[in-house]
């Protein structure tokens, strides 16, 4: 009786360690699956799978980069030459992720990628064109474009249109 007690007891506590277990640990622990049913041929099932790894800090931004089919290869290749895919977890995937994530490429993709989608967004105002000047220089705008953009301001103090919008118009 005791014996059926104690294990009641062993099982309790061991399910609610599980559950109390960080997301990002567990997550970390699982096989990667995917590379070996087929899946990884799908863009969106990549994705998928490596959204999995935001409970770890992966935001949007990691997930769309880290889920492009050409990223991911390039980084399985490295992790395949130190492990047999079968034996892949995602805390493999996870520690190429982060190896990626301190090369000055990636900050410098993530840091131009993330200014023109705000660039994009923002409604162009002549007021806050010397700050928005510089977004367009800092992303490599030729000073032909930027001066049809200070322009087109210009002509119309009253925009409400977005920089997105106004390119498209001005390159229209």
């Amino acid at each position: 009786m005791k014996l059926n007690t104690l294990f009641s007891f062993l099982l309790i506590v061991t399910g609610l360690w599980a559950t109390a277990q960080d997301p990002c640990e567990q997550q970390l622990t699982q096989k990667m699956d995917f590379m070996l049913d087929g899946s990884l041929t799908n863009q969106k099932i990549l994705v998928d799978e490596i959204s999995k790894l935001r409970d770890c800090g992966l935001d949007d931004f990691d997930v769309n980069f880290f889920g492009n089919m050409d990223v991911f290869s390039a980084m399985a290749s490295r992790m395949i030459k130190s492990k047999n895919v079968e034996q892949m977890t995602f805390k493999d995937l996870f520690t190429e992720i982060e190896k990626f994530k301190k090369a000055d490429v990636y900050k410098e993709i993530r840091q131009l990628t993330l200014a023109s989608e705000a660039l994009g967004e923002r409604v162009g105002k002549l007021q806050s064109w010397a700050q928005d000047k510089m977004l367009f220089e800092d992303l490599g705008a030729s000073r032909d474009i930027i001066e049809k953009v200070a322009n087109y301001l210009m002509d119309h103090p009253e925009n409400t249109k977005t920089y997105k919008e106004i390119l498209e118009e001005i390159k229209g």
